[in-house]
């Protein structure tokens, strides 16, 4: 039997973790990009990856931290 939803409470504190494990996971990502060595259509697919990983974690984060406003504005 699967949760419902709206059971969950969302908080400043899980908002933060969030964004911290999407700042591993892509750090971690990267690294592992990285370590590949590859002769040139790779390389620069991996290249391009990791500036995909970089705009997305950007913008994750900024959605994250907005979010994260929003719940410390209610708490007020």
């Amino acid at each position: 039997m699967e949760k419902d939803p709206s059971d969950y409470t969302v908080t400043q504190e899980s908002v933060l973790k969030l964004i911290q494990e999407q700042k591993r996971m892509n750090r971690e990502m990267i690294t592992e990009l990285e370590q590949i060595h590859g002769p040139f259509p790779i390389s620069h697919d991996i290249q391009y990856i990791k500036v995909l990983l970089d705009s997305s974690n950007t913008h994750i984060v900024q959605d994250l931290m907005s979010v994260s406003k929003q719940l410390y504005k209610k708490t007020l």
